[in-house]
């Protein structure tokens, strides 16, 4: 079990306040009064692998004045956890993200829209040491 600590702040009521870990709901909280404020603590347990990230998700299922959007949602930057030394990553993870990337290379080797042919390059470059350190993170550390 890992002790949280969690805060959420909305200018429109939340339906929806969860803790995801690795992709999936560790926790759905319970909002009370207004569901625009929320002060929480617990304990959670991770599913395997225990190592992993978690993040703290607010959402609606539909739309809710003043957000201009399809509906309310917010996430906060994922908090790494690493239980009894095991890295805070997967292998699926980094195969998803070296995909993701391919599939953004392709895209973008396509795209005629560059200011110059070294503009793309040095774009491409990037996104392949991106992949690279995706690549690395495949391997058993």
């Amino acid at each position: 079990k890992i002790a949280y600590t969690a805060a959420m702040r909305s200018i429109v009521p939340v339906d929806h306040l969860e803790i995801v870990c690795n992709g999936r709901v560790a926790e759905s909280l319970a909002l009370t009064g207004s569901r625009t404020v929320a002060d929480l603590r617990g304990m959670i347990t991770l599913a395997e692998p225990n190592s992993g990230w978690c993040v703290l998700r607010a959402w609606n299922a539909k739309p809710a004045f003043p957000v201009l959007d399809l509906y309310p949602y917010a996430t906060t930057s994922p908090i790494y956890v690493s239980v009894n030394g095991h890295a805070p990553y997967s292998a699926e993870d980094a195969r998803f993200f070296e995909g993701w990337i391919d599939h953004i290379a392709a895209r973008l080797r396509q795209n005629p829209d560059w200011n110059n042919p070294e503009e793309k390059d040095e774009v491409l470059r990037s996104l392949e040491q991106a992949r690279a350190v995706y690549a690395q993170k495949e391997k058993p550390q």
